[in-house]
């Protein structure tokens, strides 16, 4: 008995010995996953219509952070991508939305704008340096990444590429440092870069252009990827918010794509139908093979964002067959990467983490057909009010040079901007829908701990945000004509899911509420490399657990 007991001793000491080995192991890869606009009760809602080795692999055999929130305001593309990845809020990365008001140029400013470095494609547009409105690169972001910080730890062994459709997606995630980003030119269905990553693409891109695939799937019929009777978690095929693409007669499916791209933007409609994932995950699997990523003596880094989600839910909203069927879809595509990863690198060689970049919220014209509270505010016609207001109170001028989101930006005048912007800031509070507006740096709000109003601190950054940052009440948004949108600090907007797998993830969940940025510090933690410079230092602490 004693021989025996000592011979079960040896083994479970070997096996714990193993999984000790096995979690102390560097992975060879690191992938990034960002849905663009997932909500997290979209691993529930459509889940009996998922397969067994996409989202459900995820949340079976990795680790389930169930409550993760973003932790400002707006909630949009361009911030949420550098708050995962920076491990820091806008305040800090400085891309407080996806475009500001430049207070030098007084000009409007996207977030990955950069007037010096050219755009890089197949073709000879790469020569073409006149026409700078699509030039990109990082430079906005003003915080390192975990990439760069693996980039920098590594001497610059380690290799880090980021794609998407979407520029700010690719570019922000990989970072300063990157070997390349990479992103879909909706004028000819290349991917391209830029020149502040290489001075031509790589051949292995080129050769993946050439293919024309998104010719290809722009040759589809969108239909249903099941019997359309099985997609009980969405409305009716047809609601009177959602888009009707032009030379359509109805929002339903099918939608023949060969027909619809001569009147809907040609290779731009591939970005608003599941097939521009399906282009992505094959760019990522090119990627794999063509970079030769996780074959090194060090980690890689491969951050991957998936966009056409996010057009879906824009043009139909968050209960809409299009937007179950993009999810069943989507499965299907985690599927696919997941399985070439093992074939790549092997099981349990590489690290993966899954999030969004924001959620999204129902369309007013829903909530107020089910008796919910919500409605629509009007930029413009907010803009025009109150510079009409400020005009009667101190004469006639332009007083408001952009009004973003969330956000409005004040020309220089004659007169005291302090009394402008609190005679303002009272003329919102009295609009139908505005909940609060703050004028960033008045003792008062310095004072003010409320959620709403740290959401708005952790945005402000004193050289790009609004001289007033205001917010709606639940339920509201900008009027738009169709589907949905997002930007607030309400938990349909914050509300992301958040998965880990793989290499040093042990099976599991938690419901304690965690932000986004605390993405990236556990990232530094996983890989025993330094935190990005100004991330939040608090790891998942869970997910150490053992």
């Amino acid at each position: 008995m004693k021989h025996h007991l000592k011979f079960i001793i040896i083994i479970l000491f070997g096996l714990n010995q193993t999984v000790c080995a096995q979690q102390d192991k560097k992975p060879k890869l690191v992938v990034g996953i960002i849905i663009d606009q997932m909500r997290a009760e979209y691993l529930y809602r459509f889940k009996d219509n998922y397969g067994e080795n996409g989202f459900k692999r995820l949340m079976k055999t990795g680790f389930n952070v169930k409550n993760t929130h973003y932790n400002y305001v707006p909630t949009a593309t361009g911030p949420g991508h550098a708050s995962v990845y920076t491990g820091t809020t806008p305040s800090n990365h400085g891309i407080v939305s996806n475009h500001w008001y430049n207070r030098d140029t007084k000009k409007i400013m996207y977030c990955a704008e950069d007037t010096t470095a050219a755009l890089i494609d197949n073709d000879d547009a790469q020569k073409n340096t006149k026409d700078k409105t699509f030039f990109r690169s990082p430079r906005n972001q003003k915080t390192t990444t975990i990439t760069d910080e693996l980039k920098l730890f590594t001497n610059n062994r380690a290799k880090v590429i980021g794609i998407s459709l979407k520029d700010r997606a690719a570019i922000f995630p990989a970072g300063h440092l990157a070997n390349a980003a990479f992103w879909y030119n909706s004028k000819n269905g290349n991917f391209i870069t830029s020149s502040y990553y290489l001075n031509r693409l790589p051949l292995w891109l080129q050769q993946f252009n050439q293919k024309k695939k998104a010719d290809s799937l722009l040759n589809l019929v969108w239909s249903t990827a099941l019997p359309v009777e099985r997609y009980i978690n969405s409305k009716a095929d047809h609601q009177n918010f959602e888009k009707i693409f032009k030379g359509k007669q109805n929002s339903v499916f099918p939608y023949d794509l060969k027909e619809l791209r001569k009147t809907n933007g040609d290779f731009a409609l591939l970005t608003e139908v599941p097939y521009g994932n399906t282009i992505l995950t094959a760019l990522a699997l090119a990627a794999l093979k063509g970079e030769n990523l996780g074959k090194g003596a060090e980690t890689d880094f491969l951050t991957i964002s998936y966009s056409s989600t996010d057009y879906v839910g824009h043009n139909f909203g968050i209960r809409s067959k299009e937007i179950e069927d993009t999810y069943v879809r989507m499965d299907q595509e985690i599927a696919l990467l997941l399985n070439a990863l093992d074939t790549h690198l092997g099981k349990n060689e590489y690290t993966l983490f899954l999030t969004s970049d924001h959620a999204g919220s129902d369309h007013p014209r829903f909530l107020q057909a089910n008796n919910l509270p919500g409605g629509f505010y009007h930029p413009k016609a907010i803009k025009e009010k109150l510079n009409s207001h400020l005009s009667k109170e101190f004469g006639p001028n332009k007083y408001i040079a952009y009004m973003d989101k969330t956000q409005i930006y004040f020309r220089e005048t004659d007169t005291s901007k302090e009394d402008v912007l609190e005679a303002s800031v009272k003329f919102l509070q009295s609009i139908d829908g505005i909940r609060e507006a703050f004028i960033p740096g008045d003792p008062e709000w310095n004072l003010d701990n409320s959620t709403l109003s740290t959401f708005i601190k952790n945005t402000y950054n004193p050289a790009q945000s609004g001289d007033i940052i205001y917010h709606t009440y639940s339920g509201w948004m900008e009027e738009l004509p169709f589907g949905t949108t997002h930007g607030t600090a309400f938990n349909s907007d914050t509300h992301v899911p958040l998965l880990w797998f793989g290499n040093g993830i042990t099976r599991g969940e938690t419901i304690k509420l965690h932000s986004i940025t605390q993405v990236a510090p556990t990232l530094s933690f996983l890989l025993n490399i330094p935190l990005a410079n100004a991330s939040n230092p608090q790891p998942i602490e869970e997910i150490f657990e053992r």
